[in-house]
């Protein structure tokens, strides 16, 4: 229950989402890296660009999202993974992990890069770490 009233958590894949509704998501839950979120054309661009998104909704709220650039065969790379703040708790996170690994089949290995708050989460729910990420930062 949310408010008194029961949860009905719906899950989508590739749904349509908006601009407003990304950023009202990941604003709500302290997600906005960098000055992105003041170029809607960037943001536009994100979400046209992602190949798979699973996406958690409470009636018309968008509640939790996780964006993935994947070759549907052997690799899928979890860009975000952002749940509500209100929500989390109610292993939504591990919902939508559980969505996208339902989706592309045990062929498709998951990676991401965890943020130092989320390492024991990703832990906690079987993931394994590996120390073996490079990356080149982005400049804007």
């Amino acid at each position: 229950m949310l408010g008194g009233k029961p949860l009905q958590i719906i899950t989508k894949i590739n749904y349509p989402i908006s601009i407003q509704q990304f950023l009202k998501l990941y604003k709500t839950a302290n997600f906005v890296q960098g000055k992105w979120h003041d170029d809607p054309t960037r943001l536009q661009a994100m979400l046209d660009n992602t190949q798979l998104t699973v996406s958690l909704w409470d009636g018309p709220s968008l509640i939790g999202l996780a964006r993935c650039l994947t070759d549907f065969e052997y690799t899928c790379y979890l860009s975000e993974i952002v749940v509500h703040p209100d929500y989390r708790g109610r292993h939504l996170g591990e919902r939508l992990i559980h969505q996208i690994r339902a989706y592309l089949g045990n062929r498709v290995s998951l990676i991401l890069r965890a943020d130092h708050s989320a390492i024991g989460f990703y832990s906690k729910i079987g993931l394994t770490r590996v120390n073996n990420l490079f990356r080149i930062h982005r400049e804007a």
